[in-house]
């Protein structure tokens, strides 16, 4: 669980992570406030209520911003223009460009996702950096897995997206270490300890065969993590 949310956290723009990282500390210090001034004379009890003010107003501040991105996020999408066709053009930050469907979601920088409809700024680089966790996209169901982006959104770009597998990134079981396994998100703890533990007890893992008939892997995880395994 603490896994997911830090992978979930990870995949949050950066100006995301410090609003969230504000507000924890922000919790934290307005809980000690309370304990500290619990054990105080009561005559300094007025100045919780003034701290609390003070952190109402930072939260407006924060809510206000996050508010102002995600309107600009809305005018870049209304601004775009779909034709028919396999061309778009499409208006950003004052600047027209034209995209080419379908797009590569295997090869494609946030920029180029742009033109997808429904996809921000925010989604973008949400899709590459999980994208760059994984080691590539297989299947255009696993853009379900980038947090936040919904099955409908997923509908609206299904067909103009295209995915290049030949360019995975691998991980080679016989030499990967400990922590590069566990970066993989498809797999936590418990099972990258079974195969390091399987790996070193047999001298190797030479075929899908050794991970099935062993049971290593539950099979929903090892068919999920198959295509991105070197069993050479």
């Amino acid at each position: 669980m603490s896994k997911r949310l830090y992978r979930e956290f990870y995949l949050l723009p950066r100006g995301e992570q410090r609003a969230l990282v504000l507000l924890s500390l922000l919790l934290i210090l307005s809980m000690i406030f309370r304990i500290t001034v619990h054990y105080l004379p009561e005559r300094e009890a007025e100045g919780l209520k003034e701290f609390e003010q003070e952190a109402l107003k930072i939260r407006a501040v924060l809510a206000r911003a996050d508010s102002i991105q995600r309107a600009r996020d809305d005018t870049i999408r209304q601004n775009r223009t779909f034709r028919t066709g396999s061309t778009v053009s499409y208006s950003y930050a004052g600047r027209s460009e034209k995209g080419v469907f379908p797009v590569d979601i295997n090869r494609a920088d946030s920029t180029g996702l742009l033109p997808l409809p429904g996809i921000g700024p925010v989604f973008a680089g949400r899709i590459v950096k999980y994208r760059n966790l994984l080691g590539g996209f297989v299947s255009a169901d696993q853009l379900l897995e980038v947090y936040g982006l919904t099955g409908e959104t997923l509908d609206m770009i299904r067909d103009r997206i295209s995915i290049d597998t030949s360019g995975i990134r691998k991980i080679r079981l016989e030499s990967a270490t400990f922590r590069e396994l566990l970066r993989h998100p498809y797999l936590d703890y418990e099972q990258v300890k079974a195969l390091v533990n399987y790996r070193d007890f047999s001298g190797g893992i030479g075929s899908y065969r050794d991970l099935l008939d062993n049971s290593i892997l539950p099979d929903t995880v090892l068919q999920r993590v198959l295509p991105y395994l070197d069993l050479k």
